[in-house]
């Protein structure tokens, strides 16, 4: 039980000294998070684009895995930001 105590007391002064190191960061993609959405839904657009481009040859591709998780990724991010505006 000691041990474990000392690990969660280890872990909570580490985040909170992460989390003091990482504030300006915070703040600053805070400042910026309109254009940083912008601009990843202009490459999730691109990754779309590419993908029916590649998908026009004759060759089975598969199911594209890799711009689906890409689009799920996008659409976290726009929960995200929605959610912490509301």
């Amino acid at each position: 039980m000691a041990m474990l105590a000392a690990a969660l007391s280890g872990a909570t002064s580490g985040i909170a000294l992460l989390s003091d190191f990482f504030e300006p960061f915070h703040h600053l993609l805070h400042q910026h998070e309109l254009w940083i959405m912008a601009v990843s839904a202009g490459l999730v657009v691109l990754g779309a684009v590419l993908e029916v481009v590649a998908r026009r040859q004759p060759h089975n591709h598969g199911f594209p895995w890799l711009f689906a998780l890409s689009v799920v990724c996008f659409l976290a991010n726009v929960a995200i930001i929605v959610a912490h505006r509301a």
